[in-house]
């Protein structure tokens, strides 16, 4: 049986010869603080065949979400362990994070997920938030991500509003058992609905039997 032959792969496993579509993780020198943005084309020139209609059809890169130096160090080694893991698993080689690193498009958005959870977290409340995250299927979190991505994916806008708001509420609650990702939004957002109560009189009023005579 013939050896399957190893895939050339940038960053955390970016092909740039399956698309050009990608994610960058991109640590400024100064301050430490990271940016994540979504490209779709790779190395001017080469997103197509030098049509410029195409050129012009194809959507800029776009800044999704940030974080500082401090929230980045306490997460960066948990999310290039759980992306190695999945790499090595698919015969692909592992990542390391740099100034500039790449990442596949179904990682960038995972990666995404977790920017928007903990951008302004609490530094307690990282751990848990963390954990709940890889806790979470990367078919769970493709689908957190597309469900915020479509009304709050930008790094500032609706960052504390919707489904933004509520991921960062459901990943705060100590380690959840599984569950779908649409009840873990739910659970954040709407909240339990209480049973309906019966108020009773203060004074209650006496019972009058109507067979007894009465003095009028």
């Amino acid at each position: 049986m013939a050896k399957r032959k190893a895939r050339n792969t940038l960053g955390f496993g970016f092909d740039p010869a399956q698309s050009p579509h990608h994610f960058a993780v991109i640590v400024e020198r100064e301050s430490g603080a990271v940016t994540i943005e979504e490209r779709f084309t790779f190395a001017a020139g080469e997103a197509g065949d030098g049509d410029a209609d195409a050129e012009e059809a194809t959507p800029e890169a776009s800044a999704k979400a940030t974080l500082d130096a401090y929230h980045w160090a306490r997460v960066a080694s948990t999310v290039a362990e759980a992306f190695n893991a999945r790499l090595r698993a698919a015969d692909l080689p592992t990542g390391t994070w740099a100034a500039e690193s790449l990442l596949a498009p179904h990682l960038g958005k995972e990666l995404t997920l977790l920017f928007w959870a903990v951008e302004d977290a609490d530094p307690s409340l990282l751990p848990a938030m963390l954990a709940n995250w890889v806790g979470l299927a990367p078919e769970e979190r493709w689908w957190l991500y597309t469900t915020i991505n479509a009304t709050s994916g930008h790094p500032e806008h609706g960052r504390d509003r919707g489904w933004r708001k509520a991921i960062k509420i459901a990943f705060a609650e100590n380690p959840i058992a599984a569950a779908a990702p649409s009840a873990l939004l739910g659970d954040a957002v709407a909240p339990r609905p209480r049973r309906p109560t019966q108020r009773r009189a203060k004074h209650p009023l006496p019972t009058v039997e109507l067979d007894q005579p009465t003095l009028f």
